[in-house]
């Protein structure tokens, strides 16, 4: 690929890889963790709760943020700060509940505005026609580190506990950010020409720019429901592997594995698409479908087999969905908004995050992970086929003018 080619996109890549490596063992190690210390998912889901408490403030101010300052210095001083906060993760070993949930709490603030000023970096440092081949590569990329980083976390895990996973983030946030030092980012000082910090103002505005792009308005609607079945999926699946399949608590690796291997047969899937000659919104409304219906038989799989099968699919079809978004967010809102859109998506995503961890514990517990995982993937596949339905209409109109 040409894209390959660019000396920048290679040290984006590099950054992403590392840090992407040191998040995996994070993950592991944390939800082993809470859950151990807990003794139940309700601990696991207070855990994505309070990941949800600071975003939804957060995402707000990550998009003042990034419209405002230096994206590049952004992710400096994330990595940095992330990395002492892992520290201190290492140093008490993961002992303390509370100390726990403070952390994450700071270390979830953190990732969101990293992210989003990854993503604002993107289109800044990338042309425009090779953003697809870029995040299909980015793509990849995570894809081998979901095989890697549960592996080598499990090793370490069963060895020296959790205290080690904890360092090794903390030096790979560390690597990352000296990483990011070489990237030759040219910054105009007057995006930070009074700079205010405006928060429902922005969030306004955020709202307004989406108004006017009602394909970006569907999309982030549907995303609601895959924030829902994302969540009943984290919150479930440590659950599902130590009671419904009875492989024990670390069975989780496998689902890992199992999404790892459908993610890096997700670039197939948009090259494929590309051959079509179908719009980005109407790949994105199918996908979107196919991945609902992932998530239904995952709930509903009894058997070990099954449930790896359904685990495959969803990280096939998971990751095929978000190349597709980032491409239409990428291609299609313009720069000086990109933060205040992108900020309003994420509270959106958020919110809907909030819902599924509130239903998940009394879901299971009235109607079970199948039952759960199907009511909202219906709605899900309905939105998704709305969708489908308002793109051919706005086909045929624009034919008819023409």
């Amino acid at each position: 690929m040409k894209i390959l080619k660019n000396k920048i996109f290679r040290i984006l890549l590099w950054v992403t890889t590392i840090s992407s490596f040191g998040d995996s063992l994070y993950a592991l190690a944390v939800t082993l963790s809470v859950y151990q210390m807990s003794g139940s998912i309700a601990g696991v889901a207070g855990m994505w709760m309070i990941r949800v408490l600071v975003r939804i403030p957060c995402q707000f101010v990550s998009g003042v943020i990034i419209d405002r300052f230096n994206r590049k210095k952004i992710s400096i001083y994330v990595y940095l700060l992330s990395a002492a906060l892992m520290l201190t993760f290492a140093l008490t070993d993961g002992k303390y509940m509370m100390l726990a949930y403070i952390l994450i709490f700071i270390l979830q603030g953190t990732s969101d505005v990293d992210n989003m000023a990854q993503m604002a970096l993107m289109p800044e440092l990338i042309d425009k026609e090779e953003l697809t081949d870029a995040n299909n590569i980015f793509s990849v990329m995570g894809t081998i580190i979901m095989f890697v980083g549960p592996g080598v976390g499990g090793v370490l895990y069963t060895i020296f506990g959790t205290g080690i996973l904890y360092l090794i983030d903390a030096v790979t946030f560390i690597f990352a950010a000296g990483l990011m030092c070489a990237v030759p980012y040219r910054y105009e000082e007057h995006e930070i020409e009074k700079a205010q910090f405006k928060l429902f103002a922005f969030a306004k505005e955020g709202i307004a720019e989406v108004k006017k792009m009602p394909i970006i308005k569907n999309i982030m609607m549907i995303t609601v429901f895959f924030c829902i079945l994302g969540r009943f999926y984290e919150i479930d699946k440590i659950f599902v592997a130590d009671k419904v399949l009875n492989i024990g608590a670390e069975g989780i690796v496998y689902f890992t594995y199992a999404m790892a291997i459908g993610s890096l047969l997700a670039p197939i899937a948009t090259k494929l698409f590309a051959r079509l000659g179908w719009r980005d919104t109407t790949k994105y409304s199918f996908l979107s479908i196919l991945l609902a219906v992932s998530f239904m038989l995952w709930g509903n799989a009894s058997v070990f087999l099954l449930s790896i099968v359904a685990n495959i699919m969803i990280g096939f079809f998971q990751t095929s969905n978000s190349i597709m978004v980032s491409t239409i967010f990428q291609s299609t809102i313009e720069r000086g908004v990109f933060g205040r859109v992108m900020a309003f998506r994420q509270i959106v995503t958020v919110l809907g995050a909030a819902v599924g961890i509130i239903m998940a514990p009394v879901l299971v517990q009235y109607i079970g992970v199948g039952g759960s995982m199907f009511f909202i993937g219906i709605l899900a596949v309905t939105f998704s086929m709305v969708l489908v339905i308002k793109i051919k209409i706005q086909k045929s109109e624009l034919t008819v003018r023409l």
